[in-house]
């Protein structure tokens, strides 16, 4: 890893670049188009339109997201209705059933001699 964070090399036809950028990203000289560029920004403040900015929401959005928002609550309130209804149907059940202990296990009695060459023999 190297710590050396020198400028990076310069090429030997940067000048010309450099002079030909600065030539097509100039400013314009003439004072016409200073004033044209005023008179163009004061009359769409005057003209009370809205302003084209990546922070409004066109209109054609709004109603669409009004849409899509009454969509994920209806969604929601269903979701929560079902899982209340979940509840009460587990309440009532328990309340029925009682409190157990826990997991009830089913308990075999031990196979016979026979049970067990059967089950050798069928392969079971």
């Amino acid at each position: 890893m190297t710590t050396n964070f020198s400028a990076p090399h310069r090429v030997p036809d940067d000048d010309e670049l450099t002079r030909t950028l600065r030539v097509l990203y100039a400013a314009p000289d003439s004072a016409g188009y200073w004033s044209a560029l005023e008179r163009r920004i004061m009359d769409r403040i005057a003209g009370g339109e809205p302003l084209d900015v990546w922070w409004s929401v066109p209109t054609q959005w709004a109603r669409l997201s009004l849409i899509a928002a009454g969509f994920a609550l209806i969604v929601a309130g269903s979701l929560f209705l079902r899982s209340r209804a979940e509840q009460r149907e587990m309440a009532a059940f328990d309340s029925v059933l009682g409190p157990t202990a826990g997991p009830t296990l089913a308990i075999r009695e031990a196979p016979t001699e026979k049970q067990t060459a059967l089950k050798y023999i069928d392969g079971r």
